[in-house]
């Protein structure tokens, strides 16, 4: 008669061991697949200098930050006043609270590496982020810039310095993602190619990314002492909330930031 074979059962502290494995393993997918990017979680272009390195990172971690602020959700809230901001193709028109619940809890900040543009390619001028994928570790962002952001963050004056607080904060805007594992972003503005938005109500209401730019670049303005409260939402005016425009040199040191005869004219509205 063959001998009776006992099923092995692993000892009950390695069942201990296996559940903690899982937990923290889930904890800590679900910590990365929900958690805010605060501005820790960048990288930059490798090909850059050091120092450039770090002038980018300081610049774009500037600009995480001025949305966290109330001096930022102030700025937002006073600029779009009664108005619906649209947000996306796919989300239509929302109240500046829901942009605020978006930039600051419900949406999930990608990994975002920044990428400096060649200035000698024909599109070198522009810039724009991008991210999605399906799953987490596809899902890292990127924030392609100009060199003029670089320049304009090291220059002497405040105002021009805070158009590059005003190109990051708009291009981090579209890096954020409204569901946890497929990207699915919170603010996008027009399709490739087009200058209309579709099923917009109302062409003159503002759009989500360019007022979080105008307002985080108003706001860090207000912050530096630069313009007074009062004048925040006349600043965000100057930049716009519909589009860029080109008016980071048109203000001497001690001239106020609003419109004015004479400003460069502001790009089309989308």
């Amino acid at each position: 008669m063959e001998p009776q074979r006992e099923t092995y059962r692993p000892p009950w502290l390695l069942w201990v061991v296996a559940a903690l494995a899982v937990l923290v393993g889930g904890l800590s997918l679900y910590r990365e697949v929900t958690g805010q990017n605060d501005g820790s979680d960048l990288r930059a272009d490798s090909r850059l200098a050091p120092a450039y390195q770090a002038q980018l990172l300081e610049a774009a971690r500037t600009a995480y930050a001025i949305l966290r602020t109330p001096e930022f959700a102030a700025a937002l809230t006073g600029a779009a006043g009664d108005q619906p901001i649209y947000v996306s193709r796919d989300r239509g028109e929302r109240t500046a609270e829901s942009v605020l619940e978006d930039l600051t809890g419900r949406g999930r900040y990608l990994p975002v590496q920044l990428i400096m543009m060649d200035p000698a390619a024909a599109q070198s001028g522009w810039h724009y982020a991008a991210g999605g994928g399906l799953g987490y570790v596809s899902q890292d962002g990127e924030i392609h810039l100009p060199p003029d952001v670089l320049a304009d963050w090291a220059a002497d004056d405040l105002v021009r310095r805070s158009c590059a607080i005003n190109t990051l904060a708009h291009e981090i805007a579209h890096t954020i993602s409204i569901s946890p594992f497929v990207f699915t972003p919170a603010f996008t503005d027009t399709r490739l190619g087009e200058r209309a938005i579709p099923r917009r109500g109302g062409g003159d209401s503002p759009v989500a990314s360019y007022l979080i730019g105008s307002a985080a670049q108003c706001a860090w303005l207000q912050q530096q002492g630069r313009v007074a409260a009062s004048e925040v939402r006349a600043c965000v005016e100057v930049f716009g909330t519909r589009g860029f425009n080109d008016r980071c040199r048109a203000f001497g040191a001690r001239e106020p930031v609003r419109d004015r005869p004479g400003l460069p004219p502001p790009m089309r509205p989308l």
